[in-house]
């Protein structure tokens, strides 16, 4: 039987992984759009990185999840 926490744990991940495309779609535009500086361009591309790594970590999160929702 699917467990209320697993469908919350979904949400969470689904939800995540969609504000962090925001967040890099934000990021990639303000890049493009202003001339930065070497230093702020690697601030810049650090936070797509990290953005990029919680968008993995969520993931693999989600694909546990559903894993474990299709055997039941």
């Amino acid at each position: 039987m699917i467990q209320k926490k697993e469908y919350v744990e979904l949400a969470v991940d689904l939800n995540d992984i969609y504000e962090s495309s925001n967040k890099i779609d934000r990021l990639i535009r303000e890049t493009l759009r202003s001339s930065l500086n070497q230093e702020k361009l690697i601030k810049q591309l650090i936070e797509i990185e990290i953005e990029l790594d919680h968008i993995h970590w969520h993931y693999k999160s989600l694909k546990k999840e559903l894993k474990q929702l299709l055997n039941t």
